[in-house]
């Protein structure tokens, strides 16, 4: 499994990366955000231990970048910092990161939770990788989408809306939500994006028609049909 670990401060970019290598991981470095945006898509890494405070593009942007782009693999986060209020953990946690430590911080207890995300990250990977829906099969490892089994062909941005409303089904999933994991959240797409996507998955997916819901002012849910 491959670490990286996005530090300015070289010293404890070392400490960390001593720590885990020694637990048999594979572990890169870098001092600061955009290096790491950089390596993460030279090559996927599994974990990443994040600064908060980084040069150039901060923790919070770096995770939010991360979060919204599939290029940037999934790994799970890590952030580091020394700010102490409630408020900048929640925010961390809130733009995607899996867990928060602050500084100064013990490396062993690191490598534990890191160890821990990971367990739970190998777990969903051997879960089975299909989503389904009715008669609608998504095959996440093929990126596939089949209905009936016959194969329907959706864009990357049509695949990973549907994919994310039968990963929420009978809940509200809001625009918000849907142009922050679907499309990139430093793009201004227009207000109408979202539907106009919608209307196209109704569109090639029919049984869509009476199953996505608009939720007025809000966004959309996803239900079987009574």
């Amino acid at each position: 499994m491959k670490i990286l670990v996005v530090e300015d401060d070289l010293e404890i970019q070392g400490l960390i990366s001593y720590f885990f290598i020694k637990e048999g991981y594979e572990v890169h470095g870098v001092d600061n955000g955009l290096d790491g945006l950089k390596k993460l898509k030279e090559e996927k890494h599994d974990l990443i231990i994040l600064d908060l405070m980084l040069p150039g593009i901060d923790g919070k942007n770096f995770t939010k970048i991360v979060r919204s782009m599939g290029e940037y693999g999934n790994p799970k986060i890590i952030m580091l910092t020394a700010k102490t209020e409630i408020e900048d953990v929640l925010e961390g946690l809130e733009v995607g990161a899996d867990d928060y430590m602050k500084k100064p911080f013990d490396p062993r207890e690191l490598v534990l939770r890191g160890k821990k995300l990971l367990a739970i990250k190998e777990i969903k990977k051997e879960e089975k990788s299909e989503n389904k829906f009715l008669n609608i099969v998504i095959d996440e490892k093929k990126h596939k989408v089949f209905y009936e089994e016959n194969e329907i062909e959706l864009s990357k941005k049509e695949f990973d809306l549907l994919n994310l409303l039968i990963n929420n089904v009978g809940l509200v999933v809001t625009r918000e939500k849907i142009l922050d994991r679907v499309w990139d959240s430093n793009y201004y797409s227009g207000d109408r994006t979202v539907d106009v996507y919608i209307s196209k998955l109704r569109e090639k997916l029919p049984i869509l028609s009476e199953c996505i819901k608009t939720v007025k002012g809000v966004g959309y849910r996803l239900e079987e049909k009574r």
